[in-house]
């Protein structure tokens, strides 16, 4: 996101959530440095790029018994999802679903 000018993803779901104010925006995960872009990068490669590089941020205050929505901008070969929602469900979180703007 940072060498992207921002996370568009994060501003959608806020500008969405505004319909609704049952709804709460908390982004709890982040990407650890030295992951490298997926572009061009196979399956397997995404995986292991991936792979232990997703942890929590902000999680302090979010109940974990609520259900929670991953939301990403693409999905290609769906290892981010999957990747986030592991790490939402070792943290005791509800992952209820994925939700992608577009799909490769």
């Amino acid at each position: 996101a940072r060498t992207r000018g921002g996370d568009p993803v994060t501003r959608a779901v806020r500008a969405a959530a505004m319909h609704d104010r049952a709804l709460r925006v908390v982004p709890i995960l982040e990407t650890a440095r030295g992951v490298r872009d997926s572009v061009g990068l196979s399956a397997a490669q995404r995986h292991r790029n991936l792979a232990g590089r997703v942890h929590l941020t902000r999680a302090t205050g979010v109940p974990r018994q609520v259900p929670v929505l991953v939301v990403d901008d693409v999905m290609t070969t769906g290892t981010t999802a999957a990747e986030a929602v592991r790490v939402l469900t070792a943290a005791g979180f509800r992952p209820c679903g994925v939700l992608v703007i577009a799909a490769a």
